[in-house]
């Protein structure tokens, strides 16, 4: 399966769906949301921050390498909650630019 998550105050929000039900993207396959998507429907109104002001990440599936990515911002120390669904599985653990919160951005406008 692939998903993305946040983490908030020490606890994971996970949105998981199945490679059969994921998005294409190129030789990728990615939940089919976005992480603004996700955050404006199920967490907004309860935590009045943007999407991107907490930690967060994504799994995705290289079709061609037979692996999964999982990408995270670098203030997640400990994977351990999302490593478990793959630990028979080939996957790669990645820091990415793209995935940063309001601590890690230095660029971040409240």
């Amino acid at each position: 399966m692939v998903n993305l998550f946040f983490l908030v105050n020490n606890k994971f929000l996970i949105h998981k769906c199945n490679n059969e039900d994921a998005e294409k993207y190129g030789d990728f396959l990615n939940y089919p949301e976005s992480h603004f998507e996700v955050w404006e429907k199920n967490y907004a109104s309860k935590y009045h921050v943007d999407f991107d002001y907490f930690p967060r990440g994504r799994v995705v599936y290289n079709i061609q390498e037979k692996c999964y990515y999982i990408y995270h911002d670098k203030c997640i120390k400990d994977l351990t909650e999302i490593i478990k669904d793959y630990e028979n599985e080939n996957y790669k653990i990645c820091l990415d630019f793209h995935y940063q919160c309001k601590k890690c951005n230095s660029n971040y406008i409240m």
